[in-house]
């Protein structure tokens, strides 16, 4: 038997941009959903569900190390209308690279740019094929015309993780020539080809396969198609079902209709299992034992989709895609405190590393859930977070150097250092239990928007980097987000000994003193003060600044006491004890 190594192909594009036709004239083998079987598909002459076939070719010279006989490439068709993001979605994480499939006469369509963002997310890898150049008239005219769309296009990739990627001129069904043959194929085949990295596949870690389709068979059992998204499983090992609870043995595996004993990563099969209802299951999650857990909160890494024009505020309420399920989720955003972030020069680098680090096959970055971080009104993009006016707390306000003012820039609240770059976080609260892997990719989308308006209505990507339930306090009080808390009051008169002042305004006369003792505070001037006690049963405070305040020559301004301090959104305590 030949050994082969797969490689998954999704093939995307808008609506009628001719991708079915482009897969039907690449593949020589079928699956059992495949090519538009869907009878809506049919009727309508659109993709509706993802379609499975394949092509192989010799093993190529760069990949001869490896022990494999041929390789295969399995063609996902993946549905180009608006409405059926979520099924691309679904996708995502099956495929190895991408086709972008741009009709040529039309250039970038709304649906195209949603399946970039897509691409982005999903793969490191990707050729487009730029179809129906049949059509481009005259025919003495085309390599010109080509050559302008190349151009094009290839300004619009520049800003995104594909810049400079490879796009073949092709004619998948030529018009008004019955059975003519397609153009460029040959060409395709040969960028796919050369985009397959040489390095092995990992079979390390738990088992997981992405289920598309199920049905029974007379005598045998249930079979489940799909591929392998980690690690490997062999017949006779014990499969688990986390949706249905169950766990079955596998009975046989096979391979585009040919039996094998074992499936490695990015291996598409079919598994034959036993005593199980085909009916109960249509699209999901197989594991190994005791993998996958179902959840109803976790947190996440993300980044907001630059092509995303609207804000993505924290209380909202989003679609988010997370394993194979779409689910409305409360969204809670958060990240390192001011002070901790990236110089603005950095931060596009990073956000182009963050799309490795977090797309489907990539590593996030681990969350620390024992630091603290910042509550945010919103998630940022490349502009950045705002930083907090006036100082952190128990920080002094920063004074400018004598004779020195602060620059323009800095006047008009536009300079560098009043904003934030670095990670951001959400805190997911799904209405209903999701199941899917601990590092699960994540999509945030407005599905609820119009789907034939000109906005990409994909909001955030991320990965997961936690669970949590957001039905047990005490285990949300373990994130330790704060929002920044500050008041002011004013000196009201200096001791005589020159260093303590009586601070009135700072709190009611009602409030707990003891909740405020031993904070500091700051003065005008950034003198440093430490509140020490309550001054008679009118509210107001005996502030204790080490250093001496100088009695002489002392403004309105420089009189102003500044307490600022942290408040714990989760914390059960949060009225009772400030921090800073």
């Amino acid at each position: 038997m030949k050994r082969v190594l797969n490689i998954n192909v999704g093939v995307l594009g808008h609506v009628d941009s001719g991708k079915t036709s482009l897969v039907a004239a690449l593949s020589t083998q079928l699956s059992t959903a495949a090519l538009d079987k869907h009878p809506q598909s049919k009727e309508r002459g659109i993709t509706l569900d993802l379609g499975f076939s394949a092509f192989t070719v010799p093993l190529p010279p760069h990949l001869s190390h490896l022990p494999y006989d041929e390789l295969q490439f399995t063609l996902v068709d993946c549905p180009g209308h608006a409405s059926l993001i979520r099924t691309i979605i679904g996708g995502v994480q099956i495929i190895d690279m991408m086709v972008l499939v741009v009709d040529v006469t039309k250039g970038l369509q709304t649906q195209t740019a949603e399946c970039l963002v897509v691409g982005e997310v999903a793969t490191s890898r990707m050729v487009v094929a730029l179809n129906k150049v049949d059509l481009l008239q005259p025919e003495q005219e085309r390599p010109k015309a080509v050559r302008r769309a190349i151009k094009r296009l290839g300004a619009t990739f520049a800003m995104t993780k594909f810049a400079g990627v490879t796009m073949i001129p092709v004619s998948a069904k030529p018009a008004g020539q019955p059975g003519a043959a397609a153009l460029g194929l040959d060409d395709l085949r040969a960028a796919l080809v050369g985009l397959v990295p040489p390095a092995p596949r990992a079979v390390s870690g738990p088992f997981l396969f992405a289920i598309d389709h199920c049905f029974p068979i007379k005598g045998q059992g249930s079979v489940l198609t799909g591929t392998v998204l980690q690690g490997s499983v062999s017949v006779n090992d014990p499969l688990e079902l986390p949706v249905l609870k169950l766990t079955r043995p596998v009975r046989s595996i096979q391979m585009f209709r040919s039996p094998v004993q074992r499936a490695v990563q990015g291996d598409r099969v079919g598994i034959c299992v036993t005593q199980l209802d085909a009916g109960l299951l249509e699209r999901g999650l197989a594991c190994a034992p005791g993998t996958v857990p179902t959840f109803r909160g976790a947190v996440a890494a993300v980044e907001k989709i630059r092509f995303y024009a609207g804000r993505v505020p924290s209380r909202a309420r989003f679609h988010v895609s997370v394993g194979h399920s779409t689910v409305m989720a409360g969204l809670t955003f958060f990240g390192t405190p001011d002070g901790a972030g990236l110089p603005r020069a950095a931060a596009l680098a990073a956000s182009i590393a963050n799309l490795a680090a977090m797309a489907a096959q990539g590593t996030p970055m681990a969350f620390d859930a024992a630091r603290d971080y910042l509550y945010q009104d919103e998630l940022y993009g490349l502009e950045g977070r705002p930083q907090a006016a006036g100082p952190q707390p128990g920080q002094p306000a920063k004074q400018p150097a004598a004779g020195e003012g602060g620059s323009e820039a800095e006047a008009e609240g536009e300079g560098e250092e009043d904003r934030h770059f670095g990670p951001q976080w959400v805190l997911l609260q799904f209405d209903q239990a999701v199941t899917a892997p601990r590092d699960a990719l994540v999509i945030g989308a407005k599905f609820d928007a119009d789907i034939h308006g000109e906005a990409c209505r994909l909001a955030f990507y991320g990965r997961l980097v936690r669970l949590v339930d957001p039905s047990r306090p005490e285990e949300l009080a373990t994130l330790r987000l704060f929002k920044l808390k500050s008041r002011s009051g004013v000196i009201e008169r200096l001791q005589p000994d020159g260093a303590t002042a009586i601070v009135r305004g700072l709190i009611k006369k009602e409030s707990d003193v003891a909740v405020f003792a031993g904070l500091k505070v700051f003065t005008g001037r950034g003198e440093e003060g430490v509140i020490e006690g309550s001054f008679g049963k009118s509210g107001k405070l005996k502030v204790h600044f080490p250093n001496g305040l100088a009695a002489e020559g002392r403004s309105a301004e420089d009189n102003v006491v500044t307490l600022r301090c942290k408040r714990y959104i989760f914390d059960p305590n949060a009225k009772k004890v400030l921090r800073q």
